[in-house]
């Protein structure tokens, strides 16, 4: 089955895959997901990680009260909780909720069969490190973004993570979703879609949306941290 990378895929699990092949082939085990099912829940135990081979799923969390707060809309290619692999402690369980967007399909790889994996293989074992560092780069940023950059410049940041540099995007959460996200309101995420449509940055064609030019916000220059 072929797969389409995200812009989000790590060139070091590329490399693990490309290098042994035949190691993960004999611990991956294939999942189809249906819309709407949640792959694992918060606190549920940990046993493992997942590759999305196809499909699109959010990982959210829920407050008391029950409100969702989505923390990250992830795309084939791109890896769902793999940095509690290498929590030392038992029992661990996983930090949050995960739920399909449109059907799907997952690669899963059980903890235990994975962590004997790398500690047979050091090679392995570094570049898995480094790609749990940058999951854990990649929410810092987006804190940092959160509290510095513009409305406009995190919806396009969001966009440009669903591929909408490239082509024309349907938005796999609603507007309200998107603003929990990027931490501001519905009304502020509809002004800034009216605003960057006004100024030609968007395109829109039956409810989806593409990016036709960059936005000359200076936000990013005087925030070193946002480009890392």
């Amino acid at each position: 089955m072929s797969k389409t990378l995200s812009v989000q895929t790590s060139e070091h699990w590329v490399e693990i895959q490309r290098e042994f092949q035949n190691e993960l082939s004999s611990i991956g085990i294939r999942k189809k997901i249906s819309k709407g099912e949640v792959v694992f829940g918060e606190r549920d135990p940990y046993d493992g990680f997942f590759e999305i081979l196809s499909g699109i799923f959010k990982v959210y969390s829920l407050s008391q009260e029950g409100k969702e707060a989505i923390l990250k809309v992830f795309y084939p290619g791109e890896l769902i909780a793999a940095h509690p692999i290498f929590q030392p402690q038992e029992p661990c369980y996983y930090p949050a909720f995960c739920e399909a967007l449109k059907d799907g399909e997952l690669m899963y790889y059980p903890k235990r069969e994975f962590t004997s994996f790398l500690f047979e293989n050091t090679k392995a074992l570094y570049l898995f490190s480094a790609v749990t560092i940058q999951h854990l780069n990649y929410f810092r940023k987006k804190l940092v973004e959160n509290l510095h950059l513009s409305v406009k410049d995190r919806i396009l940041n969001f966009l440009k993570e669903c591929g909408a540099s490239q082509k024309l995007i349907t938005l796999p959460i609603t507007k309200n979703q998107l603003a929990s996200l990027i931490g501001t309101t519905p009304e502020s995420v509809s002004r800034a879609f009216r605003s960057l449509l006004d100024e030609c940055i968007l395109e829109e064609k039956d409810s989806s949306y593409r990016i036709i030019k960059e936005n000359r916000s200076k936000q990013s220059h005087e925030f070193p941290a946002l480009r890392q």
